[in-house]
């Protein structure tokens, strides 16, 4: 059982600090009940956007980041280090280091000799640390064309806990990234759009369910699915 969306619209600049306050406040309490917790982070410029608010946010302080851990919803199999989710998001992850996070806690897709061997390897990691029945919170960022992590419409969802793609319509051609079931098997998932050129197909993703030719439709958690907007991707009525 899947809870239902929960659709939040913010003006564009208030959009990144409310949903970063909202990923750290429930992650507090998701921490107050357990010994651990993990997000599941997305790049892209709206993923960029939340974990640049939360690495800003007052709320980080006091946060245990010694029991948190952080995994990575895709990853371009690449060799151009600009190109890796990994490294365009190491100001966030600097800043969770230097508040406490230990490096073993921080979990990237190996690359490896093939996309498919590195997204293998990245399941078998996920389950040898005892993740294997998800994340505490996910964020994941929505495209364009409605696709999310490395899960493009039409192409399928994946099987177990990670897939890859050898056929990506994005360049890089090869990627590694998480399954739906996995993202679904979160607590709390949180999908996030914050730009203009998201708006058509955000507007198609909040009026149906489950469409494979966009991915997002199945972003849900199961005691959370937390979709948030700012006013330039969908308009305050709909």
């Amino acid at each position: 059982m899947l809870a239902d969306r929960q659709i939040e619209i913010w003006k564009e600049e208030a959009f990144g600090p409310a949903v970063a306050s909202e990923i750290l406040l429930d992650t507090h309490r998701i921490l107050k009940r357990g010994k651990r917790a993990s997000w599941l982070v997305s790049g892209g410029r709206d993923g960029e956007k939340v974990a640049r608010s939360i690495a800003s946010s007052p709320l980080l302080e006091g946060l245990c980041l010694s029991s948190l851990h952080i995994f990575f919803a895709d990853e371009r199999y690449s060799s151009d280090p600009s190109l890796l989710n990994f490294n365009r998001l190491s100001f966030f992850l600097d800043v969770l280091k230097g508040w406490g996070m230990p490096e073993e806690n921080i979990h990237p897709f190996p690359q490896l000799g093939s996309a498919k061997e590195g997204a293998k390897a990245y399941e078998e990691e996920i389950l040898s640390l005892g993740f294997g029945e998800g994340c505490s919170v996910s964020w994941l960022s929505c495209g364009p064309d409605g696709h999310v992590a490395s899960l493009f419409p039409g192409k399928g969802l994946g099987r177990g806990l990670t897939t890859w793609v050898g056929d990506s319509p994005k360049p890089p051609a090869s990627r590694m990234s998480v399954s739906m079931e996995f993202i679904q098997s979160s607590l709390e998932v949180f999908l996030v759009a914050a730009q203009k050129e998201k708006r058509e197909i955000v507007e198609k993703a909040v009026r149906i369910w489950a469409d494979p030719l966009i991915p997002a439709t199945f972003c849900q958690g199961k005691e959370k699915s937390a979709w948030r907007f700012s006013s330039l991707t969908l308009p305050q009525t709909f």
